[in-house]
C-alpha cells in the first residue's frame, strides 16, 4: 500500500469542511427563505382603504366648514351651528358632506365637557376611521370628531 503524503490528506479534510459549511449555509438559507414566506405582509388595498376613508371624513369636515353661515356674524354654517349648541343639526351638515358609499357618525366635545355621538345610529360595518378637528368659538373650544366607515355600493 502505497501512503499519501500528508498535504494530499489535508486537501481532502478542507474539501470535506467546505462541503459542510456550503451545506450548512443552503441549509440555513432554506430555512430563512421559509420563515420570511409564512410572515404575513399586509396588502396595499388595507392602505388604500384606509386613506379613502380618511380622506372621505376630511372632505366631509372641509365642506361643512366652508358652507356659508345664515347668520353674517359666523364665519361658515358648521361654526354657527355649533355656536347655538345644535349637534343634530351640525352632524347631519358634516354627514351630508359624505358620497353615498360611506357612512358616519359624529361626536362632539365642549371644552373639557365628555363628548357625545351624534348622527342616524348606525354601527360601523367593518374597519372605521375617526378623524378629528378643533374648532374654537368665542371663548369655546369644540373638538369634533367624525367616524367614517364603507357602506359598499353607491350610485
Amino acid at each position: 500500500m502505497r501512503r499519501q503524503p500528508k498535504s494530499s490528506i489535508r486537501r481532502g479534510d478542507q474539501a470535506q469542511v467546505h462541503i459542510l459549511e456550503m451545506v450548512t449555509l443552503f441549509w440555513l438559507f432554506f430555512m430563512t427563505a421559509t420563515f420570511i414566506i409564512q410572515i404575513h405582509i399586509p396588502d396595499n388595498s388595507t392602505v388604500a382603504s384606509e386613506s379613502s376613508l380618511e380622506l372621505a371624513a376630511e372632505d366631509s369636515l372641509r365642506m361643512a366648514l366652508h358652507e356659508s353661515a345664515e347668520d353674517m356674524q359666523y364665519d361658515n354654517r358648521l361654526i354657527e351651528l355649533l355656536a347655538d349648541n345644535n349637534r343634530t343639526a351640525a352632524c347631519e351638515l358634516i354627514l351630508e358632506g359624505l358620497t353615498p358609499t360611506f357612512d358616519g357618525e359624529c361626536w362632539f366635545a365642549k371644552n373639557s365637557q365628555p363628548a357625545t355621538i351624534h348622527g342616524y345610529g348606525f354601527e360601523p360595518f367593518g374597519k372605521s376611521i375617526v378623524v378629528h378637528q378643533l374648532i374654537h368659538i368665542d371663548t369655546d373650544l369644540w373638538t369634533v370628531s367624525v367616524d367614517v366607515w364603507q357602506t359598499g355600493g353607491g350610485v
